[in-house]
């Protein structure tokens, strides 16, 4: 505690110093969200990819839910529904995904 004292001139604990310090800086937030207005389909990996991020695609999808944001299934478009399904004929129809602010 001395040494605390004679350092810092407080016996306070320097609580603002512990935990994992986050790995997007301000900057980055911003690029993700004018990104993101730019392409509001685009997905976590395509965002990292575009601006060259270092972290994970779960660290941009936290920051997104944080930021307000919600991922929304684009629906399929009227010819898109006439189209048969049968076993194994079936196709994976492609249904992307966009992101909307709000709860």
């Amino acid at each position: 505690m001395l040494k605390r004292r004679n350092e810092t001139g407080s016996y306070e604990t320097q609580t603002n110093l512990r935990g994992k310090k986050p790995k997007l800086s301000d900057a980055d937030h911003q690029h993700i969200l004018s990104l993101l207005e730019k392409q509001p389909d685009i997905t976590c990996l395509e965002i990292i990819e575009t601006l060259k991020l270092p972290v994970s695609i779960d660290t941009v999808w936290r920051f997104l839910q944080q930021a307000g944001y919600r991922r929304k299934k684009k629906s399929l478009h009227a010819s898109e529904q006439e189209h048969p399904r049968c076993g194994a004929e079936e196709k994976r129809l492609e249904r992307p995904y966009i992101w909307i602010q709000g709860k």
